[in-house]
């Protein structure tokens, strides 16, 4: 998967079109892209295509470097699809097309992560990604925020500062990421 700075600052303005410019969902019931069937056991339920270990790791790092309380995300993760560019979802009550620069989108009403294909559990910048929509998951779920960018900055950092852990200098826009960040009511 390319990850260059044209990449990724694609990526962030294809987010930041989703943002702004979702339009209301006119399909009843468009497909989650290809769900990933949680394992029928008892208790915790991760699904196989991430592993267990890869789960725990990366919710512990988020106990690890932020304060939020971890037990929904650790007890019950948010369920998780596979979208193909072109693949057109439901995301937040409105439809959003998966185009080349969309890595992922986490749905915070349903707890819903889609992941979009290609992505690998043995590639480190995928698991940035994975970790990421966690991120959201967990922030979502402790505190209220002023707007919907708004949890995207602590996000985005987080992210760095694991990939950086891991060896990889990614070239995030900070000045694109910033912007979506940013609420209207701010007085920046």
């Amino acid at each position: 998967m390319p990850s260059g700075p044209r990449r990724w600052t694609e990526a962030i303005c294809a987010a930041l079109f989703a943002l702004a410019c979702a339009v209301p969902a006119v399909a009843e019931g468009l497909a989650d892209c290809r769900p990933v069937p949680r394992p029928a056991a008892t208790g915790r339920s991760v699904p196989e295509v991430i592993g267990t270990r890869l789960f725990d790791d990366l919710i512990a790092w988020i106990a690890i470097n932020t304060s939020y309380d971890m037990l929904l995300a650790y007890t019950d993760p948010p369920s998780l699809s596979f979208c193909r560019v072109g693949d057109l979802i439901v995301y937040e009550h409105a439809d959003l097309l998966v185009d080349p620069a969309l890595f992922a989108a986490f749905d915070r009403e349903r707890r819903h992560i889609f992941l979009t294909e290609p992505w690998s559990m043995l590639n480190l910048f995928d698991q940035s990604v994975l970790l990421h929509e966690l991120i959201h998951d967990v922030q979502l779920s402790n505190r209220d925020w002023p707007c919907r960018g708004a949890p995207e900055l602590e996000a985005y950092y987080l992210q760095d500062r694991w990939l950086q852990e891991h060896g990889i200098r990614h070239p995030f826009d900070w000045d694109v990421i910033r912007f979506l960040s940013h609420c209207a009511d701010d007085a920046r």
